[in-house]
């Protein structure tokens, strides 16, 4: 079995609570919600079943994908 999931982290929703976007600082918060928020909403779906998923951020845009497969 194989386990894959791809999260385009480039948008605000990624980014600290300051909204912050200045190149020095343009990094993923290492303490994200957003990125804890996902991952349990994935545990959520394999827990009901599903093998697979498109990924949407707390605004609604599509940021990834995750699959479990027979790999």
């Amino acid at each position: 079995i194989m386990f894959k999931m791809t999260i385009d982290t480039w948008n605000g929703a990624f980014r600290n609570e300051f909204g912050e976007t200045d190149e020095e600082i343009e990094q993923l918060d290492p303490s994200s919600w957003e990125l804890r928020r996902i991952l349990k909403e994935v545990e959520d779906s394999l827990e009901d079943g599903n093998t697979h998923g498109k990924i949407f951020d707390i605004n609604g845009n599509r940021v990834g994908k995750w699959s479990l497969t027979d790999d």
